[in-house]
């Protein structure tokens, strides 16, 4: 699913806005257009909103287009802005070109600029959103360095928060097991998201759709049955054995993610079922050293003749040896 361009039109003509914004809607489907006639508002918009390209008329009373060029770049640097006007001048386009306008458009009679200016919309908007994409990946990959790298303990609900950032969903969650046995073990959310873990919500169903099959599961849900929309989640191994899911979910039906989101997710899957896994293995040497103590306690015994002692420090033994994955309390990982 392709995501719309969402296209910010300022123009103080009411008549003239919703005209561009009717005839580029037609143009382009996945134009996504909103009209404001007072720059005030528009700078309200690019600094609320994700916007991927403006569209400014230049002679405004208030505030003509440079300014309200000037102003966005202040705000967002990179985001392509086209300055159209119906009484343009070498000296106006000049000035545009200076002050770090993407793109100089005047206005004609005819319906072939609408073509034109959907071109030079769909055009630069796409070149920004890569741009934007590589920057977000830059950072995620950043902070998932700084969050592993450097500190001396690394809490799940770091990771949690990181990659539901990074999604933008609203729910993140570690589950250890599947199905009936499923059990939240941490987890972040948005403020007024319910908790699967409290609101008696079946996540258990939800849990065994992220965990079977792939190392990474994407889809929507019955928003009914798990109290969510869409999902993903990283199949966890602690050894050879399956531990639980990492999941990240949403209220809503989102766009389809990307390839590197879900690399992402994978990425933070098997950081965490690696540090598991040590963990789990540091565990297990201490308990083989426990194990090797009792021997020597089982010899004594069989030479004493005491069977039942003998007995009860064999059980011992194998219960040691037979230890399960790191247990469900441990909300922070010691980094190896």
């Amino acid at each position: 699913m392709t995501s719309p361009t969402r296209l910010l039109i300022v123009d103080d003509d009411p008549s003239l806005a919703d005209l561009m914004s009717n005839q580029l809607s037609e143009l382009r489907e996945e134009f996504s257009v909103r009209v404001e006639t007072d720059p005030h508002d528009a700078l309200d918009a690019v600094e609320s909103e994700e916007i991927d390209c403006v569209l400014s008329d230049y002679h405004m009373p208030e505030m003509d287009g440079l300014e309200l060029l000037r102003y966005v770049r202040e705000m967002e640097r990179g985001i392509p802005f086209i300055l159209f006007t119906s009484r343009g001048s070498e000296e106006v386009a000049s000035e545009a070109v200076s002050a770090g306008v993407t793109d100089y458009f005047r206005k004609r009679r005819g319906t072939e600029q609408w073509e034109v200016l959907a071109n030079r919309i769909e055009n630069s908007a796409a070149r920004y959103r890569a741009e934007r994409a590589v920057q977000r990946r830059e950072a995620a990959l950043n902070d998932l360095a700084r969050t592993v790298v450097d500190s001396v303990s690394t809490p799940v609900e770091e990771l949690l928060e990181l990659g539901r950032e990074t999604l933008g969903l609203e729910y993140g969650a570690l589950v250890r097991g599947e199905g009936d046995d499923a059990e939240v073990l941490v987890e972040v959310a948005d403020s007024g998201v319910p908790s699967p873990a409290d609101d008696g919500s079946p996540f258990d169903e939800f849990e065994a759709l992220t965990v079977d099959g792939g190392s990474v599961v994407t889809g929507t849900a019955d928003k009914e049955s798990t109290g969510f929309s869409t999902y993903v989640g990283s199949t966890i191994y602690v050894g050879d054995r399956r531990y639980g899911a990492l999941c990240f979910c949403d209220r809503e039906a989102g766009e389809e993610l990307s390839e590197w989101e879900r690399t992402f997710v994978e990425l933070l899957g098997d950081w965490l079922a690696h540090e598991l896994t040590g963990e789990w293995a540091r565990d297990r040497d201490e308990a083989v050293r426990a194990a090797r103590r009792r021997i020597d306690e089982v010899r004594t015994a069989i030479d004493e003749g005491d069977a039942e002692t003998a007995r009860e420090e064999l059980d011992a033994i194998v219960e040691l040896l037979d230890q399960e994955p790191p247990s469900a309390t441990a909300v922070s990982i010691e980094l190896s």
